[in-house]
C-alpha cells in the first residue's frame, strides 16, 4: 500500500487539490492521518475510481 498525498492524487485523478479535498470532507474518500498529515492509501483512490466506473450496455439493436 502507497500512501499519496492529496497534490498526488489529484495529480492521479487528474483534477485539483480543491477536488480532492472536498471528497475528504464529504468522506466520499477515506484518508490516513499522520500527526498533522493527510495521506490517502493508493488502494483507497483505486477503490474511488471503481466506484464510479459505468460499465458500457451492447446495443439492443
Amino acid at each position: 500500500m502507497e500512501l499519496l498525498t492529496v497534490e498526488q492524487a489529484a495529480q492521479r485523478l487528474g483534477t485539483s487539490v480543491r477536488f480532492v479535498r472536498r471528497l475528504r470532507s464529504e468522506r466520499r474518500i477515506a484518508v490516513v492521518k499522520l500527526g498533522k498529515h493527510v495521506r490517502i492509501a493508493s488502494d483507497d483512490l483505486d477503490a474511488y475510481i471503481e466506484s464510479g466506473r459505468q460499465e458500457a450496455h451492447p446495443d439492443a439493436s
